[in-house]
């Protein structure tokens, strides 16, 4: 007959019990805060949806002297939206206890550069003055930055992905 497999203690000691619940209160606290900031991130986002259904409305109602503004405005306005509803999926994968990944702040910082070139590009004609030499500097900029963003998104994507670290039971 068999002998039965002994159990080996671990390398590692196991923590004391109150580093454990100190430990499981303070990931609570962090998943509250976490909701919170999910909740009101998409309260915003609502709030802007709806500033720029408004917008929309006047785009069109208003005289065809203004719809150039208000296209600048609208994009800004939707743009903006899809920033936050960018932040707040960030949010919920925390929530979830995946690791933070640098992929959705990459998105939003991409979102940001295109909002900033097209509120420049879409403006009203002489909004920005007659120094039209920094304006085109400052798109030239911009596109820099979108290129290295895409640039980072696109090697993040084709590198292989690891397995997140599996949670220890005794931290449950």
């Amino acid at each position: 007959m068999k002998e039965p497999l002994k159990r080996t203690q671990s390398p590692i000691p196991s923590p004391a019990p109150f580093v454990r619940r100190a430990t499981a209160s303070l990931v609570w606290a962090e998943r509250i805060v976490f909701f919170a900031i999910g909740a009101l991130l998409f309260l915003a986002a609502l709030a802007l949806l709806k500033t720029s259904v408004g917008v929309l409305f006047y785009m069109f109602v208003g005289g065809a002297d203004t719809p150039i503004a208000y296209a600048s405005e609208f994009l800004d306005a939707v743009l903006l939206v899809l920033m936050i509803v960018e932040l707040a999926y960030t949010v919920i994968l925390s929530l979830r206890g995946s690791v933070l990944q640098a992929e959705p702040f990459l998105i939003v910082g991409l979102i940001a550069v295109i909002r900033r070139i097209l509120v420049i590009t879409v403006g009203e004609p002489g909004q920005h003055g007659s120094n039209v030499g920094q304006t085109i500097q400052e798109l030239a900029i911009l596109t820099g930055v979108v290129i290295v963003f895409v640039g980072a998104i696109v090697l993040l994507r084709t590198r292989p992905r690891e397995d997140p670290p599996m949670e220890d039971e005794r931290s449950r």
